[in-house]
């Protein structure tokens, strides 16, 4: 948008080409994340709750926790489905459009609020919105899939801001149009609401913005503003928390919770984030703050002084530009308190936490910045040292962000790097471990889950360690090996599914399968009664319908594989089972329709067709099963039960006896089981004693 004031802009042209070189450096400086994967949370939220109920969030009453961010969700998976591409766009293009907004609002705020003129509120701006854009902090926020709920929430934030501002102006157009502005920033906050509960602070900053920025004949009466603005925005608050109960669990959750004594340990923390801010070096995907580093307090010594050199500079330059400092420092103070004040968080830093407050920082470096080197009028040189100086510091940055965002390129990158930066972080190493074993990479997944499983970890992830030890060695083929970790997953956190089910996969792999049955009914009991984390595995079904029916549980065989297609629909396994288990209850017609429906692998679909042909011989449809045995030899020329098929009913029905030893030859070359080999050979041989002379 424009404001109808900006003549000094030349009709806009300076501010369009503001516009044109954020687009231009948005798409260069992530440019290299459109193609990078799904990271962390991104598969668990996206590929499990938005694939499988995300459509729940197009209904908008009642509203949901973070609804607009899972909606948003919603809206990529409908469109791209599980494309990480149309993701990346859409934070690409919200970090765009949030960094349109900064520069809008800071340009208003101190050509307006501050009283400087517009070339002074123009450079700060310009300065602002391009620190903004290219600090490499922002990268977490903008390339994490899941980072989205910070940008979404940041845009909302800053949009109902600027509509707060716009509406408090005098000369934004008739005087009807204020309250307009004033209800779509009420709009913008219940937006920002439902994208991240950050935005709770925003009616504090729109009060100290009114305090320190709205005053004179350029704005608006308070009078206008608090029947118009704060009446409306403090009754449209108790709506929003009496009518959405996830918001008000919320707050019932974590009222409770607040602690002074936290509160004061995170001040280093804070000063950390500070220095991140100004010196982006070390950047990781998870923070590890060890006792050493709270003993120590150089972070906040090194922000102390930091502090006092900003106020020294801020009292050098004017009172408007400390109006403008205070301002901005509070702005950081309060927008990084849900995150990190008085509520103890397991993480006691996310880079994607900082995508807010940081604006407080950026407007004190940009104002800090001008005043250097761009308030005196005719020094020339000074001005060429200071567009020296920003584009060392753009250029820097922009670097970084492309250098930061290349690690998301690659999960396993992603996670090698917070290891190195965070040793002491045992979820780096769970989730390293995690992205190995997705690569079928056993013997680098092994190091850190042996490190894992003997650390004092959680029993949640020991006893993942355990499971995914026990997985690697049933690769390896150490089955007693792979057995102890799976019992040790089970003993360290008994109400973990998983155990129960890696245990009872083995033991069918080893046909000890009233034992596999056992364990796959524990699997299904404590997905049923603990709600863990993960959705209960459609294979469980699958598995279990297997077992039953090798112990001739035909009537639960059933019922399980029922209940897999039911979820599975497509799957071609699901119906050869149960056309099997049709079979083998008697049911023929029903078992021959289903044995039809059978769809997918060339190998699966011949073995439907030979099963088919087994039941045609039954029936002594004998040309009819031919027919089954040769489709299935077509689909599957190594078909070792399709060959010894067609060569056994060749012999039964006098047909072509060379062809049938030609079938049967085949069947003793697929074979590796010596009783079959055997019986094989032993058709073979009286085939030869019946050959004449």
């Amino acid at each position: 948008m424009t404001h109808p004031d900006s003549t000094s802009l030349s009709s806009g042209k300076r501010f369009f080409l503001i516009l044109f070189t954020l687009f231009s450096l948005t798409l260069i400086a992530y440019g290299n994340t459109l193609l990078s994967p799904f990271n962390y949370d991104d598969e668990s939220v996206i590929r499990n709750e938005i694939a499988s109920t995300g459509h729940r969030f197009f209904q908008l009453n009642p509203p949901q926790y973070r609804h607009l961010f899972y909606l948003s969700l919603a809206l990529n998976h409908s469109w791209g489905q599980l494309n990480p591409l149309g993701y990346h766009l859409f934070n690409i293009a919200l970090h765009f459009l949030t960094a349109t907004t900064v520069f809008w609002i800071v340009f208003l705020t101190v050509g307006r609020g501050a009283a400087f003129n517009k070339k002074t509120a123009f450079s700060i701006a310009g300065i602002a919105v391009f620190l903004f854009l290219l600090n490499p902090v922002h990268s977490e926020t903008v390339t994490y899939i899941s980072g989205r709920a910070s940008g979404l929430g940041a845009m909302f934030y800053l949009l109902s801001l600027l509509l707060f501002i716009l509406g408090s102006l005098r000369k934004t157009g008739p005087e009807w149009l204020r309250p307009v502005y004033y209800l779509l920033s009420i709009c913008a906050f219940g937006c920002a609401v439902f994208s991240k509960e950050i935005a709770v602070t925003l009616p504090a900053i729109l009060i100290l913005y009114d305090l320190f920025f709205i005053k004179g004949p350029r704005w608006s009466s308070l009078k206008s503003r608090f029947f118009f603005f704060y009446l409306p925005i403090l009754a449209f608050a108790v709506f929003f928390i009496l009518h959405s109960p996830s918001l008000l669990s919320v707050i019932q959750k974590w009222l409770p919770r607040f602690d002074l004594n936290y509160a004061a340990s995170q001040l280093p923390v804070i000063a950390y984030a500070v220095k991140l801010f100004f010196f982006p070096a070390n950047l990781t995907f998870d923070y590890d703050f060890s006792e050493r580093f709270f003993a120590q307090g150089t972070v906040l010594i090194f922000a102390t002084v930091l502090f006092l050199v900003l106020i020294y500079g801020v009292l050098q330059t004017a009172p408007k530009t400390l109006r403008l400092f205070s301002f901005s420092l509070l702005w950081f103070l309060i927008t990084i308190s849900p995150t990190n004040s008085f509520l103890p968080r397991q993480d006691l830093l996310s880079e994607r936490n900082l995508y807010l407050p940081s604006i407080g920082l950026i407007v004190i470096a940009a104002a800090l910045i001008h005043s250097v080197f761009f308030s005196e009028a005719g020094k020339t040189r000074l001005h060429f040292l200071g567009i020296a100086f920003l584009g060392i510091v753009f250029t820097a940055n922009a670097a970084l962000l492309m250098q930061r965002n290349s690690v998301y390129q690659s999960n396993i990158d992603l996670w090698e790097d917070t290891l190195v930066k965070s040793p002491g972080k045992l979820r780096a190493l769970h989730n390293l471990s995690h992205f190995y074993l997705e690569e079928k990479n056993y013997q680098k997944a092994f190091v850190p889950l042996k490190k894992l499983a003997a650390s004092h970890a959680s029993p949640f992830y020991l006893s993942f360690a355990h499971n995914n030890l026990g997985n690697i060695y049933t690769q390896w083929e150490s089955f007693a090996e792979a057995e102890k970790e799976f019992r040790k997953a089970i003993q360290t956190d008994p109400t973990i599914p998983t155990g129960h089910f890696n245990l009872a996969s083995l033991y069918a792999s080893h046909r000890r399968f009233r034992e596999a049955k056992a364990e796959y009914d524990k699997a299904e009991e404590r997905y049923t009664i603990y709600l863990w984390g993960y959705p209960k595995p459609a294979e469980l079904a699958f598995n279990r319908a297997k077992v039953n029916v090798e112990l001739n549980l035909f009537g639960e065989a059933e019922k399980d594989i029922l209940h897999y297609i039911e979820k599975e629909p497509g799957s071609g396994e699901g119906r050869l089972l149960l056309a099997q288990i049709y079979s083998a209850t008697g049911r023929e017609e029903l078992a021959m329709q289903t044995y039809q429906s059978v769809q997918g692998h060339s190998h699966l679909m011949a073995k439907a067709h030979n099963d088919m042909g087994i039941l045609l011989i039954k029936g002594e449809k004998f040309a009819e099963a031919m027919a089954e045995f040769t489709q299935a030899l077509l689909l599957n020329p190594n078909s070792l039960d399709a060959h010894f098929n067609m060569g056994t009913l060749l012999l039964r029905t006098g047909g072509d006896t060379a062809k049938a030893s030609l079938h049967l030859q085949a069947a003793l070359t697929l074979s590796r089981d010596a009783g079959r080999r055997e019986s094989i050979q032993r058709q073979l041989g009286a085939l030869k004693a019946d050959e004449p002379g």
